[in-house]
This record gives structure tokens, C-alpha cells and sequence, in this order.
């Protein structure tokens, strides 16, 4: 380990950690989304099937779904339509809590995340001007010293 490279503040991988972390936010939405229009797509096969096998009004099927086995199909074709309606539900439900809110979530995160870098960056901007300022302070610093110490030391020195 280098005293120079391993012991200060890694923001190269700490910025690729937090992109990384939206980047699956990001594909979690599209999952979200990409199932939400399966559930559509499902729920509205669900009740055209449903309406496909249901007995035409004012018509003679009509009469004839008067027997327990007819209406226990008729009754199954009600439910399945009932549950092309959750599957809509659900659909919904997913788009307007999940998604919309994720969504918002990982705009915050990105305007955080861009926020957060640019006060890193000024930052470290900071601390190389202080690093210049120091250095410059100490070469002025040691020039100062031997200065003192072979010019100025030796004068009083020949004065005693």
C-alpha cells in the first residue's frame, strides 16, 4: 500500500457506486412498466375470452342457460372477467405507486447525486489551491530560514 494512492477519498469509486445504484432503480422501473402491460395486455385476453363464450342476449343460447351446468359456466365467465378486472387493478396500481413514484425517486437521487459532485469537485478544487498556497508558503518559508541561518546568524556572529 502507498501512502499516496490508498489512503485518500475515493470519489471516482463512490460516484460509480451511486450511479450504479440508479442505474438499477432505472431497471427496475422498466421491469415494472414492461409488467404492467403484461397484466393489460393479459387482463384485456381474460375478458375477451370471457365476452367470446358469453350467451348473445334476446337470443335462444339464452334460454338454454337456464340448466346447473350452464350456469356454472356462465358463472365461471363471470369470474374470469372479475379477474381480468384485478389484473387492471393491479396494472394500475403498479403505474401509479411503483412506477410514478420511482420515477420521482430517481430524479431526487440524480439531482443529489450531480449536487454532491459538484461540491466534491469544488472541494478538491479548494484543496488543490491549498496544497499550491502551502507550497508556496513553504519554499518562501525555507528561503526565509536559510536565508537566517547563512546570512543573517553569521553577520551577528561577526558583529560580537
Amino acid at each position: 500500500m502507498s501512502w499516496g494512492t490508498e489512503l485518500w477519498d475515493q470519489f471516482d469509486n463512490l460516484e460509480k457506486h451511486t450511479q450504479w445504484g440508479i442505474d438499477i432503480l432505472e431497471k427496475y422501473i422498466k421491469f415494472v412498466k414492461e409488467r404492467t402491460e403484461i397484466e393489460l395486455s393479459y387482463a384485456k385476453q381474460l375478458r375477451n375470452l370471457s365476452k367470446k363464450y358469453q350467451p348473445k342476449k334476446n337470443s335462444k343460447e339464452e334460454e338454454e342457460y337456464k340448466y346447473t351446468a350452464c350456469k356454472a359456466f356462465l358463472s365461471t365467465l363471470n369470474e374470469m372477467n372479475d379477474y381480468a378486472g384485478q389484473h387492471e387493478v393491479i396494472s394500475e396500481n403498479m403505474t401509479s405507486q411503483i412506477t410514478v413514484d420511482l420515477m420521482r425517486y430517481v430524479q431526487e437521487l440524480k439531482q443529489e447525486r450531480k449536487s454532491a459532485r459538484q461540491q466534491a469537485q469544488i472541494r478538491q478544487q479548494m484543496a488543490e489551491d491549498s496544497k499550491a498556497d502551502y507550497s508556496l508558503i513553504l519554499q518562501r518559508f525555507n528561503q526565509e530560514q536559510w536565508e537566517y541561518y547563512h546570512t543573517h546568524i553569521p553577520n551577528i556572529f561577526q558583529k560580537i
